[in-house]
């Protein structure tokens, strides 16, 4: 197939460190090039559109420039906007980047597209070269703007929410990231339940680390020393930074042995290492900054637990969890209703209730105090993401479902 990957509103791509949305994107792109599909990018970066065929060499877009009634037309347009305090419906914007995906991806099957919020340019190219689009769902942007606090609110709202909404109808097929957003698909964008499937995200990690690298698996036979615990990701008020901090500060009395390292960036870092100065806890809590995955390989490797503390929250599934059980952690993560699927209460990991410190400080308690059971749930944890969190396994379902879709298309088109 011939398949025009789509991302309008990008994370950076072309140079590490790669945030969890890039990440997603080159390993999506990587694996589908490795299944032998024709794999072009197009991304929308610095006011730009950029593509690449192989994630190496990146080159602009040009598309023609609007001529001069065009021109006025849109100036005017945005003018009233400005003047009468009209919704903003992006309309000229992504009229410019349908363009774009129709150069880019004149010849392609269908267009595999990661969703992001006031972008439908993708959709309107679609439907205009009557191929079809399948979205890629890793998160609700209406939820994440609610979280930062910047979400629209009264007529530009609405507006919004019919312009995602639209873009959502328009897929052929949807992709979720997981049962969390499968269920707000349903319940809040009145996506149909058979139109969605759920593809968990990968971990390089499971390639970059081989078993015998991992602490996990050289525990039994080496003696104690201090029990590392690890927090992966991004610093923003719904991952539970602050919550972590006290509640390894609670624990640290009882076992002086206990460290802590923090590995990523965010709106909240500077927030986080307020916290912990205030608690005066440098001596034990290590910030690091963004990392690759090659270089935070090593650190996940030789910590013991793997702390995913969301708070207010939708999906509880985040990439780190999969990095953690790639690298033989015994995991501590919040979650409610059954989630996180992707780790078994007792078994792969302890799941506490999202934003109780009490709970997460007992369950730090009892991971660092049971060096047996730590072992036991590093090692579940490594073996099932083995069989079930490679990016290649991952990338071979997404392909599964371009295919369907492709199939479809042909038969029916």
């Amino acid at each position: 197939m011939k398949i025009l990957y789509v991302m309008q509103q990008g994370s950076e791509v072309r140079k590490p460190p790669f945030d969890g949305p890039a990440n997603h994107v080159r390993h999506v792109i990587q694996g589908l090039i490795a299944l032998g599909h024709q794999t072009r990018l197009i991304i929308g970066l610095d006011g730009k559109y950029w593509q690449s065929d192989d994630l190496h060499s990146f080159s602009i877009i040009r598309i023609p420039s609007p001529n001069l009634i065009a021109r006025l037309f849109e100036k005017l347009i945005r003018r009233i906007q400005t003047d009468f305090h009209l919704p903003y419906g992006a309309w000229f914007e992504n009229q410019r980047f349908a363009a774009a995906c129709r150069f880019a991806g004149k010849d392609a099957d269908l267009f595999l597209e990661r969703t992001s919020w006031m972008a439908y340019g993708a959709a309107l190219a679609a439907r205009k070269m009557k191929i079809p689009l399948i979205s890629e769902f890793n998160g609700d942007p209406l939820h994440d703007l609610e979280a930062k606090k910047i979400a629209p609110e009264g007529l530009q709202r609405r507006l919004s929410k019919e312009i995602y909404r639209f873009s959502l109808k328009r897929s052929a097929a949807l992709i979720a990231s997981g049962m969390g957003w499968r269920d707000n698909l349903i319940q809040q964008w009145s996506v149909l339940p058979e139109q969605i499937t759920v593809i968990e995200n990968g971990s390089v990690l499971v390639e970059l680390l081989d078993r015998t690298e991992l602490k996990t698996f050289q525990e039994g036979t080496q003696p104690q020393s201090h029990v590392t615990l690890v927090y992966l990701g991004s610093f923003y008020a719904w991952h539970g930074t602050q919550i972590l901090v006290r509640a390894f500060q609670r624990n640290l009395a009882r076992f002086p042995h206990i460290r802590l390292l923090m590995i990523g960036s965010g709106s909240g870092l500077e927030e986080t290492r307020s916290l912990v100065k205030h608690l005066n806890l440098e001596n034990v809590v290590q910030f690091t900054g963004s990392m690759t995955s090659e270089e935070y390989a090593p650190l996940l490797a030789n910590a013991n637990i793997g702390v995913s503390p969301y708070c207010q929250w939708i999906e509880y599934s985040g990439l780190k969890l999969f990095d953690y059980k790639a690298a033989g952690l015994a995991i501590i993560a919040s979650g409610e209703n059954g989630c996180p699927v992707t780790l078994k209460h007792g078994e792969t990991g302890i799941i506490v209730p999202p934003c109780d410190e009490n709970a997460l400080t007992e369950a730090i308690n009892t991971l660092v105090n049971d060096r047996s059971k730590r072992i036991h749930l590093g090692k579940n944890a490594r073996l099932e993401a083995e069989k079930e969190h490679t990016w290649q396994m991952t990338t071979q379902r997404i392909a599964g479902v371009c295919e369907k879709v492709n199939r479809e298309s042909k038969r029916y088109g």
